[in-house]
């Protein structure tokens, strides 16, 4: 199954079967990818009806499962700078 079209872009299937669940988040964000995981890290407040720490739970879950050691520093960096914006 191809998670990506020829032109790069996600797949509705990869949507479906790696995006978010549940509500209104259906399908947003998706990882299967260490590029679906760095775009998820860029663009995580720019989700509607989604939080940033939620994005970052996903990929780091991904991340940990793959063990993709470099997207978890990545993760960890986003992290510390969200609590930095917030203060």
């Amino acid at each position: 199954m191809a998670m990506r079209t020829k032109k790069g872009n996600v797949t509705a299937t990869a949507r479906k079967k790696s995006g978010m669940k549940g509500g209104g988040k259906q399908g947003k964000f998706p990882v299967f990818d260490v590029k679906s995981a760095n775009s998820a890290i860029k663009l995580r407040h720019h989700g509607k009806g989604v939080s940033a720490s939620a994005v970052l739970s996903k990929v780091a879950r991904w991340a940990s499962a793959h063990g993709k050691t470099g997207i978890l520093e990545k993760v960890r960096k986003a992290r510390l700078k969200d609590r930095q914006r917030s203060k």
